[in-house]
């Protein structure tokens, strides 16, 4: 394997989770699979590269809600978006804990349920719960989950693309 293809080969997932979320995102109207993202991350990545993979997101869709479709600049929505953030590293946390096992779907649930609960207490913290109606969650469950399958399917093909193996994080 030559040198650039070695320092190309950790980069490969995170700028495919990035690229994949980001075009999602404009595509769903900002819909971003946080969770999923954050599941993938944990499960593919090492420690310190799922960190910066689930933050290298989240700011490409702070990027495109600020820069593209016109989030207010108000202190609720940078707010909001931060706890985006908090949330997703939750999410992470909760998927790493599980330390690989139970396999993939209890690791997409433990982020799931460890994303929305995150932002339901930021939401009972600040007084607007009414996204947390069953037929909203289980939308935004229902886009987390087909994400987290796709980009673990394509996590799969990756790992055995040997230029691009990406190992399972121990």
């Amino acid at each position: 394997m030559t040198d650039t293809v070695k320092s190309l080969a950790p980069l490969a997932l995170p700028a495919i989770l990035a690229a994949t979320t980001l075009s999602g995102s404009l595509v769903i109207a900002c819909m971003m699979p946080f969770a999923a993202v954050a599941a993938i991350a944990a499960l593919a990545m090492e420690r310190r590269q799922g960190i910066g993979a689930v933050v290298l997101c989240w700011l490409g869709n702070q990027a495109l809600g600020f820069g593209l479709l016109g989030f207010p600049w108000d202190g609720p929505t940078f707010a909001a978006g931060l706890s985006l953030l908090g949330a997703s590293l939750i999410a992470f946390g909760a998927v790493r804990r599980l330390g690989g096992r139970g396999g993939p779907l209890l690791a997409f649930l433990a982020a799931f349920v460890a994303f929305e609960a995150s932002l339901f207490a930021y939401a009972l913290a600040f007084g607007d719960v009414a996204m947390f109606a069953p037929h909203i969650v289980g939308l935004v469950a229902l886009n987390d989950a087909l994400w987290f399958a796709g980009l673990w399917l394509g996590w799969q093909v990756l790992a055995r693309i040997p230029a691009l193996a990406v190992r399972q994080a121990r």
